[in-house]
């Protein structure tokens, strides 16, 4: 069997950083696991009757949707937390799990269980709902978030997010178009909040790197026909060369063959995506061959999926690997003082982990190491390897001197399609 990462203790990556090995994942799954495991992990809404370890140990609370409309994937990651566990077999690490049934008054009922089990640090919840649910009473006992949430409004100081930022993986994007000479961008977005948040994103990135962003259109979030905007969008040329579609399943084909139809295609446009490509099989959409898009370390990943598949016998949900780097997180600073936990959280060396390097920033949100991926009629290849350290510092979207650089006297407004550019810049200047 061929040699894989199998434990990953997270370490700064600037550091010496140690990584257990095994030859084999074919041993049984609970010869991994310390003899305390059960009760140490021990699923639970009543502490009196769970192991906490002593007045030294770490103790961790992982809130997750273990019941309800997500279940399954609050279950998966469950699972790639207990293989953490067993994996590191930190005895200093006490690890409880916390059922938020999905729910803004099961994460109210989960955190208040976990305070009163004297937790030092809370791992999840998954959903935006569930971690605003949580956010003030975790704060106000001044204990940490790390929360596997995307949606940056629910993110602040002391409430952190492991999972991939959409802003991460534009920044890779931008970047990469910029390396590639691809400097006169487009991109079509959904026209919400999370397609604002995009456009704001693209346009610092592109300021940062070079890149000029020619044109965006915006079309309504439930809208399967895009005939009018590619058409618009192709009025006057294609003066753009990149060509970014943050999209997904059917509407991400639907838009690509619009483009393809009025003859916007590779290779003298670079089509490039978000890691939400990766759920869907694009290796017979011929007009997206040679299309790029982020996705965490593509070898990690595969490691990782097949040492879950070994021990739990199916596919891991695609936010586990998050769950299982949490738990190597947290055993690292179960070495640190208590605390200065908010400080070792955002050191910004970064941290290394199953998913590959990674660093969380005061603000909340965060920067992953991240592959470029091309699609291929055999599948995806990796173009572009993700960097083995981070360099410069944050500078982040929502900062109030970000919206300087909107204003008129300092970058030029892309023609903009489905939407008042006039009223998008007042959004953008406002935010």
């Amino acid at each position: 069997m061929l040699k894989k990462i199998s434990v990953i203790l997270v370490c700064f990556l600037i550091c010496s950083c140690t990584l257990w090995r095994r030859s084999s994942y074919s041993e049984s799954y609970y010869n991994y696991l310390p003899d305390n495991h059960l009760t140490r992990s021990a699923e639970t809404t009543d502490y009196s009757h769970v192991d906490l370890g002593n007045a030294g140990s770490f103790r961790v609370a992982m809130l997750l949707p273990l019941s309800g409309s997500v279940a399954s994937m609050g279950q998966s990651m469950k699972n790639a937390a207990t293989m953490a566990i067993g994996d590191i077999n930190n005895n200093n690490l006490v690890v409880q799990f916390y059922d938020t049934k999905g729910t803004s008054s099961g994460a109210r009922v989960a955190v208040e269980n976990a305070i009163n089990a004297d937790s030092d640090l809370i791992l999840g919840p998954l959903l935006s709902d569930e971690v605003s649910a949580i956010s003030n009473e975790a704060k106000s006992k001044n204990i940490p978030v790390i929360s596997f949430s995307t949606s940056p409004a629910v993110l602040q100081e002391g409430v952190y997010s492991l999972g991939l930022l959409n802003n991460d993986q534009i920044s890779r994007m931008v970047k990469y178009a910029s390396s590639q000479g691809r400097t006169q961008l487009a991109a079509v977005l959904p026209d919400n909040q999370s397609g604002l948040n995009m456009f704001r994103s693209i346009m610092k990135n592109a300021r940062e790197n070079g890149v000029k962003v020619v044109k965006v259109g915006f079309y309504a979030p439930d809208s399967m026909d895009f005939t009018s905007l590619v058409a618009a969008m192709k009025t006057g040329g294609v003066d753009f060369n990149a060509l970014l579609i943050p999209e997904t399943g059917n509407r991400l084909k639907a838009i690509s063959s619009m483009f393809s139809y009025y003859d916007v295609s590779a290779p003298d446009v670079l089509f490039m995506g978000t890691s939400m490509w990766d759920s869907s099989n694009l290796s017979k959409e011929t007009e997206l061959y040679g299309a790029v898009y982020p996705v965490m370390s593509l070898q990690n990943q595969e490691s990782f999926a097949q040492k879950y598949n070994e021990l739990f016998g199916e596919k891991p949900s695609g936010l586990s690997i998050y769950a299982y780097d949490a738990i190597a997180l947290a055993s690292s600073l179960a070495t640190r003082d208590k605390g200065y936990l908010n400080e070792n959280i955002v050191r910004p060396e970064g941290y290394v982990g199953m998913s590959g390097t990674f660093r969380i920033f005061a603000d909340g949100q965060n920067e992953h190491g991240l592959d470029v991926v091309k699609v291929t009629s055999e599948g995806k290849k990796v173009v572009e390897n993700a960097p083995s350290q981070f360099y410069g510092a944050y500078s982040s979207v929502n900062s109030a001197s970000s919206n300087n650089y909107y204003g008129y006297g300092y970058v030029e407004m892309p023609k903009v399609y489905g939407k008042s550019a006039e009223q998008l810049q007042n959004i953008l200047t406002s935010m």
